[in-house]
């Protein structure tokens, strides 16, 4: 006899549908992305205040691109959901976050150095929830 398609029946019926992914494993990565982007924009502020105060365009650009390079080297890895580039940027995040404390103790730079420093715990601490739920709940490795 021949088999008539039926575009109501589903072969894969049988099989068990996977669990649905713990809220968590999202909400990670969106922190993440907040902090990362939030970090980005603070130097950019910070670098368009500095015009502001005066300095001349070639410092506030250099300054700004030598704060933003060594984070946007892992752009290309966070919008692929590399597991890897998590775990590298959890360690570049801790020397930026040693200069947002040197930063912190300047005169004058108090605010700046404590919300500097707020962006990289947030940061950190964000990647640390993702990395583990991701190879908790998506089987993923390093």
């Amino acid at each position: 006899m021949t088999k008539i398609w039926d575009p109501d029946s589903n072969p894969s019926a049988s099989a068990p549908e996977p669990a649905p992914l713990p809220a968590i494993v999202g909400q990670s990565r969106k922190a993440v992305l907040a902090f990362y982007f939030g970090m980005l924009g603070l130097f950019t502020a910070d670098a368009i205040l500095t015009l502001v105060r005066g300095a001349p365009i070639g410092v506030a650009v250099f300054l700004w691109l030598f704060r933003l390079l060594p984070l946007l080297i892992f752009l290309p890895g966070l919008r692929s959901n590399n597991l890897r580039t998590y775990a590298w940027l959890s360690f570049v995040v801790l020397m930026y976050f040693t200069h947002a404390v040197v930063t912190a103790f300047v005169p004058g730079e108090l605010f700046y150095g404590l919300v500097y420093s707020f962006l990289c715990v947030g940061l950190f601490c964000a990647l640390l929830v993702y990395i583990r739920m991701a190879k908790k709940h998506l089987g993923m490795n390093l």
